[in-house]
């Protein structure tokens, strides 16, 4: 086969790799490399992330002793606190309550001192549970089934290359690959995890893992999509590469689990697995590079990169057509939004593995060597099940609030779902919303009464409240702000209205909604009404 006639789909090419030279290439986290994770599925807040979770009727807001503070977090008294999140959208003192409740009840007041952050997987009993279970999975189906994950990723990836260039020659298309995060991050992890050793802090050119990537890239590009069409032809490839050892290990249950792995168009677990790959790996090459670099350093930078901003939402957003034919969409959300709270139980435990129990710093080496069982427990959580990805982890998620995360950009919509817009009572009934991605960043709140009597609307962003609108029976008013200050919050409303005796008072119902963050500016225009309650 000539180097300008790769036929990615065709079984009888005889080339060998080893007559291609690859390209030079670099590893690990700090390599920029070209590939994106690309949206698939219009991207909602939808009716559950705003549920209080596990009917707490309130929870502690994390808080961090730091100056200064990652995105999400407000500073007060040198330290680093929480934003309400849309579950609890209402800041009461060191707590958020829920949607409708009165701070005065003081639901959680059990403590005047500062709560930190103590979610790990360790203090919530999950990792020892979840480390045992992944312990009986045999190492083998692990490695094959990581396998199956990244080459369907490098197929889909290679299709990409050859729509736009049909006859890209070999040698290109490897050029591309090598600047893939799926061959300079995904496949060693890989291999390191089915050589059965830890990741090495510098990869070697001449080492058996680099060896075993270039092998299998070319066997890649020989064969095409046909070493994932049915599992003789993928042992075959297996057996090709030198991955004879793994194949052995596996009984008849594990075969049969990975032959339907293979067999779906699903990557959504494999997916989900990368993310936190990605996560210590680009923690591990921070403390390389900055040997001495703290937790709060490690959290400000984790919070603003790409992963947190816009890989995590993208990925866990596109799991939606999965969840969604495995259940409905309703339960499709709340599996989608539980996971994200779970990838932000994983990932903070990540950054916070980072330093030791006297803490110190650990070096990148050490750190490495601490999260190689944590990973191996997320790759069983995220690998072995991908339709109910969560089940065992929805308990452990304490009544500790952090900000709302992973939302990601909101594509343009009218529907209450589009920003989870929540109506509690009738004091806000029939109120509606319009949303758009792109725009002229302006926040305009038009108030209609219906009301007989004047009214006062508080208005409150990420729990603080931020203004207030005075609002005469039966006539109308307008607010106005803009995305760059309201974004990335909840927007939360209630009204004082007369009462018994002529008494103001908040009851009679709320609104909440999610203001998201937006590149094009975003526009939102919130219709409210403001009916006798």
């Amino acid at each position: 086969m000539s180097s300008d006639s790769t036929d990615l789909d065709t079984e009888d090419n005889e080339a060998s790799f080893s007559s291609r030279t690859a390209p030079p290439v670099a590893f690990g986290a700090h390599v920029t490399t070209i590939d994106t994770v690309e949206s698939i599925h219009r991207n909602w807040v939808g009716p559950t992330i705003g549920a209080p979770d596990g009917g707490d009727s309130a929870c502690y807001r994390k808080a961090h002793i730091m100056k200064t503070c990652p995105v999400g977090f407000d500073y007060k008294w040198k330290t680093c606190w929480a934003q309400c999140p849309l579950s609890y959208p209402v800041k009461c003192g060191l707590e958020c309550i829920r949607q409708n409740d009165d701070c005065g009840l003081e639901y959680y007041s059990k403590t005047s001192n500062v709560v930190q952050a103590a979610i790990s997987l360790t203090t919530m009993g999950l990792f020892g549970q979840l480390t045992a279970a992944a312990k009986k999975l045999v190492p083998g189906a692990k490695c094959i089934r990581a396998i199956i994950g990244n080459m369907k990723m490098l197929i889909k990836y290679i299709s990409y290359i050859k729509v736009y260039d049909p006859q890209a020659p070999f040698d290109r298309v490897m050029a591309v690959l090598y600047q893939t995060s799926y061959v300079t991050i995904d496949f060693p992890v890989i291999i390191a995890m089915c050589l059965g050793l830890p990741y090495p802090a510098v990869m070697d050119p001449a080492s058996w893992i680099v060896d075993s990537i270039q092998l299998q890239l070319g066997e890649l590009l020989d064969h095409g999509a046909n070493i994932i069409r049915g599992w003789d032809r993928f042992t075959a490839f297996l057996k090709r590469t030198n991955f004879t050892q793994p194949l052995e290990e596996l009984n008849e249950n594990e075969i049969s689990s990975l032959k339907t792995g293979l067999a779906s168009n699903s990557t959504c677990g494999y997916e989900l697995k990368r993310l936190t790959d990605h996560t210590w790996m680009t923690v591990a090459q921070m403390k390389r590079e900055k040997p001495g670099i703290t937790q709060n350093e490690l959290r400000v930078a984790m919070y603003e990169s790409d992963l947190f901003v816009r890989d995590i939402p993208t990925v866990t957003n596109n799991c939606m057509e999965h969840f969604i034919s495995e259940s409905s969409e309703a339960t499709a959300y709340e599996t989608r939004d539980t996971l994200r709270k779970t990838l932000g139980v994983i990932t903070d435990d990540l950054i916070k593995s980072g330093t030791s129990d006297n803490g110190t710093s650990l070096t990148a080496k050490q750190y490495v060597r601490v999260v190689t069982d944590k990973v191996a427990m997320t790759a069983f959580v995220l690998g072995i099940d991908n339709t109910g990805i969560l089940g065992v982890i929805t308990e452990y998620i304490q009544p500790i609030c952090g900000p709302t995360q992973f939302i990601g950009e909101i594509d343009d919509g009218t529907d209450p779902n589009t920003l989870g817009l929540n109506i509690v009572g009738e004091a806000f009934s029939d109120s509606s919303l319009v949303w758009k991605r792109q725009g002229d960043g302006v926040v305009t709140i038009t108030f209609q009464s219906a009301d007989t009597k004047n009214v006062t609307v508080n208005i409150f962003s990420g729990g603080d409240k931020v203004d207030e609108m005075f609002v005469r029976a039966g006539g109308a008013a307008t607010w106005s702000s803009n995305v760059t200050a309201l974004g990335g919050r909840s927007l939360y409303l209630d009204r004082w209205r007369p009462g018994f005796l002529g008494l103001p008072g908040t009851g009679g119902g709320s609104l909440k909604l999610w203001v998201p963050r937006a590149d094009e500016g975003g526009h939102l225009d919130l219709a409210v009404k403001l009916n006798v309650s």
